[in-house]
């Protein structure tokens, strides 16, 4: 993910991106994050931490990396989003994005997590380390403010066991493991092929990327929808139907 679209992500909830990015610069130029300053400016001190740990001390960088983040919400808000939902794609990296496309799958996903103010559900058929790495920082930091994330456990992705030992680690470094639970199917489940995440049951993302390194970021192609409303309670009643109680 470029500097841009994380910081964009800490950005957009803000009024005005642009004054934001100017006291998010401020707040990074400490060599510590002053938690109440942060929280003053609007900012979540753990997804400063993030950021700190992404931009390190250079002045120039962190200053240009607002700067970019600013213009990535405008040029996100300058849009306008008239259908009840947004085709999202994984590309190639040196594809270029079509007409119409406004999302990738990786940035869909984290700003879901950043977004997330109680629960987050990932579910999957294939995860591995690649992938969780993409989206390690943003979930640790979603447990770190008391959002419970649940991860519906594969059955047969042979990744998956390394791949959510790392992400456990991350969270008891820089989260809240207590808010962290791994779902079983029941075992007369049938094999769970879909790939979903939902945002405090009111957002999701639903399409064929895996929690994968290639279904993230490419070189797959996916393609997917983000939708918003109360649609998303049947996904989350969907994900409720095999899960063990």
């Amino acid at each position: 993910m470029h500097d841009a679209e994380l910081v964009g992500g800490v950005l957009y909830a803000a009024a005005d991106p642009w004054k934001a990015a100017r006291s998010l610069a401020d707040v990074l130029s400490n060599p510590r994050t002053d938690r109440q300053r942060a929280s003053h400016a609007g900012f979540e001190p753990d997804l400063v931490d993030v950021l700190r740990s992404r931009l390190g001390d250079d002045p120039t960088r962190i200053g240009i990396a607002c700067d970019l983040g600013a213009a990535w919400v405008a040029g996100r808000r300058s849009v306008a989003a008239v259908e009840p939902w947004d085709l999202v794609a994984s590309l190639p990296g040196t594809s270029s994005l079509p007409l119409g496309l406004r999302r990738t799958t990786g940035e869909t996903l984290v700003q879901l997590i950043n977004e997330a103010t109680r629960t987050i559900r990932l579910a999957a058929p294939f995860i591995d380390r690649h992938g969780v790495f993409y989206l390690a920082d943003a979930l640790a930091a979603a447990t770190s403010r008391g959002v419970h994330l649940e991860i519906m456990l594969p059955t047969r992705s042979t990744h998956a066991g390394g791949a959510l030992n790392e992400l456990r680690s991350k969270i008891i470094g820089d989260g809240d493991i207590t808010n962290l639970s791994i779902t079983a199917l029941r075992q007369d489940a049938p094999w769970a092929h879909l790939k979903a995440c939902t945002s405090d049951a009111r957002a999701a993302y639903i399409g064929s990327a895996n929690v994968t390194g290639a279904g993230l970021g490419g070189p797959n192609l996916e393609l997917g929808v983000l939708v918003r409303g109360p649609t998303v309670a049947v996904v989350e009643r969907v994900l409720d139907l095999f899960r063990e109680r």
